[in-house]
């Protein structure tokens, strides 16, 4: 496995890109994404594609009219690598020069080749390799026949003690203010 994979694996960073920062800051650090998509009907939702990195940004804004045209909210809150079939990765250019060699490789020796770099990787589901950083998650996913197909890291901020839509500590997607959440129960 490559020490950029490694390196993200142990962080949650991909070279100068960091969880939590403005699309601008992205597009300065990588250049232009060579396509951005809006998701689930408003601006609230923007995935940056680079080759074989997708960066989705999002704003934690709770109401809906704000997060209407909110592109100036936006803030990047995950990054996925694709891995395809052994193809090698195409990264931009500040994160690596040359394209890095990806042979498949099964999730079970991912596991075992991180533990050897003493990177604690947990098993989420049958599927799924977990680690829990202070502000974020890094995921590393099989495909159906046991085949690493993406990697994965995704950020639970903490706006303004907001929780628009995140992944808490235990890996579960919630929403809604946590005193709202828990009003009313005994």
């Amino acid at each position: 496995m490559d020490e950029l994979l490694v390196a993200f694996c142990r962080t949650g960073t991909l070279g100068p890109v960091v969880l939590g920062v403005p699309p601008a800051d992205v597009v300065e650090r990588l250049g232009k994404p060579s396509s951005i998509k809006n998701g689930q009907g408003d601006d609230c939702f923007q995935w940056y594609g680079y080759s074989s990195v997708e960066l989705g940004m999002r704003c934690f804004a709770q109401n809906a009219r704000i997060r209407r045209r909110a592109g100036h909210d936006l803030v990047l809150a995950s990054i996925r690598i694709g891995l395809s079939g052994g193809e090698p990765l195409i990264f931009p250019e500040a994160i690596a020069r040359e394209p890095i060699a990806a042979p498949p490789l099964q999730l079970v020796d991912a596991h075992r080749l991180l533990d050897d770099r003493g990177i604690e990787m947990t098993r989420d589901h049958d599927r799924v390799l977990k680690r829990t950083l202070k502000e974020a998650s890094v995921r590393v996913v099989s495909d159906d026949d046991g085949f690493v197909k993406e990697m994965s890291a995704g950020w639970r901020p903490r706006p303004g003690g907001w929780f628009y839509s995140e992944e808490n500590e235990a890996g579960d997607w919630v929403t809604g203010h946590p005193s709202r959440r828990n009003a009313g129960r005994t």
